[in-house]
């Protein structure tokens, strides 16, 4: 893996060198516009609206259109100019408890790899923050946007989480109405949660749907015919008791209620 970033933590007047490594990828299939005559890929033409000129790379810019109408045109010396002091630093600002921090608010997730010389202080900081159920509240300039993010332990490593800003999480728009749940509703709802508790084992789950996906490209690939797929079973209105207490016999038996 290639390194996307290179710095250093500032952890009070200790500096800790890392380097910063993307910890997540997408598993799925990328698809490509064709067109199912000749199956000639479709390509997209960086067009002007207003010459109507396909545009060359070398003259493509960024620009950043005001309420007014107004075009704002930003060269890349603009940004170089922008005040920043977390271009080679990850700046610890605070620790706080981990149960403070809403996953809303979670962006991209990031492994920190300390070079050699710092791995003592590295190891310091991750029992610190293990033995203390504590995170670090940071900031650190990314693809040349400062952000904030929190770093946390995982197994041996430090991971870095990139926070979302506050106004980047919209309001949902809506409120629920006042309905509170009945006692027996509620009785049984918890036994269905208490029934079903067990500890979380993500490797125990798989994609169904890209292994489905997955299976219908490799049988179109070989000229098989795909059955059609069967529509979802209707279901009446049931009486949430009633479907609590089926959930809770299933549970019983051996079987996961269905998804609804």
């Amino acid at each position: 893996m290639r390194a996307l970033w290179r710095g250093a933590v500032s952890f009070g007047l200790v500096s800790i060198p890392v380097r910063v490594f993307g910890a997540t990828e997408e598993h799925g299939f990328r698809f490509h516009q064709v067109h199912r005559v000749d199956g000639g890929q479709v390509r997209h033409r960086k067009v002007c609206s207003v010459c109507g000129e396909e545009v060359p790379a070398e003259e493509l810019g960024k620009g950043y259109r005001l309420g007014d109408g107004r075009l704002v045109v930003v060269e890349p010396e603009d940004f170089e100019g922008l005040p920043s002091s977390s271009d080679h630093t990850i700046d610890v600002v605070e620790f706080v408890s981990a149960e403070q921090i809403d996953p809303i608010f979670l962006h991209r997730s990031y492994f920190l790899r300390p070079d050699e010389v710092g791995l003592p202080s590295y190891v310091l900081l991750r029992e610190a923050l293990e033995r203390s159920w504590r995170m670090a509240v940071v900031k650190i300039t990314l693809r040349r946007r400062e952000t904030l993010a929190v770093v946390r332990p995982r197994g041996d490593l430090l991971v870095l989480h990139t926070l979302l800003w506050p106004d980047e999480v919209r309001d949902p728009g809506f409120e629920l109405p006042e309905v509170g749940a009945r006692p027996q509703e509620l009785k049984m709802a918890l036994s269905l949660v208490n029934s079903m508790t067990t500890e979380f084992d993500h490797a125990a789950f798989t994609d169904d749907y890209r292994d489905a996906l997955e299976a219908v490209i490799e049988a179109k690939s070989s000229g098989a015919v795909i059955p059609a797929a069967r529509g979802p079973e209707e279901t009446g209105a049931v009486d949430l008791v009633v479907a609590l207490q089926r959930s809770l016999e299933r549970v019983r038996e051996g079987k996961q209620p269905p998804v609804r």
